[in-house]
């Protein structure tokens, strides 16, 4: 299991959250690899809980999508639009991730599956991101 999040973040749009803080990195199954990357380690299914709120740099559609492996997720997306630049709304999304074996030992892959978390077209400011990955199978 792994818990990551930021707070307070000023994210520039079409540009992946970064993540502060490391709450729970419990196992080798996945682990926070770069400031702004999840890493799956292992085959299985992984639960990916994301949860956050922000506040619009313009009055236009905000939105947050996963990314598994540089490619954009499209059940995995979470958006709106403010009324207002000073509007803080919250967001998230729950999916589950498929990492397929690779014929390793103890089921260790040999490259680990890249998960990003995606500011869309809208700079965010005051924003805060929470992330729950937890291997389930």
């Amino acid at each position: 299991m792994l818990q990551v999040y930021s707070n307070n973040l000023a994210v520039a749009a079409n540009t992946v959250f970064p993540f502060n803080n490391v709450v729970i990195d419990k196992g080798c199954a996945e682990n926070l690899s770069a400031p702004a990357t999840i890493q799956l380690n292992k085959s299985g299914v992984y639960l990916v809980e994301m949860d956050g709120f922000a506040t619009p740099d313009a009055a236009t559609e905000v939105s947050v999508q996963l990314i598994v492996n540089g490619v954009a997720q499209p059940q995995a997306i979470s958006s709106f639009v403010p009324a207002a630049i000073t509007d803080t709304r919250t967001f998230g999304f729950k999916t589950f991730v498929r990492v397929l074996e690779n014929n390793c030992p103890c089921n260790c892959l040999t490259s680990p599956t890249t998960l990003q978390f995606m500011n869309g077209d809208t700079a965010i400011s005051d924003a805060h991101i929470n992330v729950v990955i937890t291997k389930i199978r």
